[in-house]
């Protein structure tokens, strides 16, 4: 493990554990480096890594803070990851917009229909690095949900249909690819535009393998070496 990663993983583990409770000030990033034995600047990094991915906040003159928002893993079960120790590293994922879209694009092409909700959201993974998600609905379906509100968009989607649509995924089709990432992702995942940035396409289908929904997950490079945990079925 980097110390980058021991860095966020100490703050993270304080913070899940109630050492550190929301709205309680961090240490000095001089403090954090001598108690770490790092350099401030692998500190700065580690605090930057962290507020991106909405874990903490960092305000001039104040100082850093546990983030507001619920801090808790979320269920996100076909994106689990162990580190190199084996140990899982627990996700974190925050809603950034849901919009209503007319245009076309893969996602019309599989789920068909005349107007789709995309639920753009960002995973931390551990915070170590961070995901870019875009999930798709048709229109009809996103309304059948009723009020989503912050927490529920944080929440396992998959689940959230199958509970209030009575709609399960029975079966995805997972796609891997290199491509360029829409702009929002590569402003999130601090990606040059033009660089290719890595694509999984998931297609969900539920009941007579109708299509449900459509999403598309980017990351930018990572050096770190992880296992990928497989989805437990239900």
């Amino acid at each position: 493990m980097t110390k980058l990663s021991s860095v966020s993983d100490a703050i993270i583990h304080s913070i899940e554990s109630g050492a550190l409770r929301e709205g309680d000030r961090l240490p000095s990033e001089g403090e954090l480096a001598s108690f770490h034995g790092v350099s401030v600047g692998t500190v700065q990094k580690a605090l930057a890594r962290l507020t991106h991915s909405g874990l903490i906040t960092r305000e001039q003159g104040r100082g850093t803070f546990v983030s507001g928002t619920r801090v808790a893993p979320a269920d996100v079960r076909y994106l689990r990851f162990l580190d190199e120790q084996g140990k899982e590293l627990p996700s974190y994922v925050h809603a950034r917009s849901v919009k209503r879209i007319k245009r076309k694009g893969p996602w019309s092409e599989f789920l068909a229909g005349d107007g789709y909700v995309r639920i753009e959201r960002v995973i931390s993974v551990g915070g170590h690095f961070d995901l870019y998600s875009e999930f798709w609905l048709r229109e009809e379906d996103f309304a059948q949900l009723g009020g989503l509100d912050r927490d529920a968009l944080e929440k396992n989607l998959r689940e959230l249909i199958g509970q209030r649509l009575s709609l399960p995924t029975l079966r995805v089709d997972q796609w891997i690819r290199f491509g360029q990432a829409p702009a929002a992702a590569a402003q999130e995942l601090g990606l040059d535009p033009e660089a290719p940035a890595f694509i999984m396409e998931l297609r969900g289908y539920t009941l007579r393998d109708q299509p449900l929904y459509y999403q598309s997950v980017y990351a930018a490079p990572f050096a770190e070496r992880l296992m990928i945990v497989r989805e437990k079925s239900t």
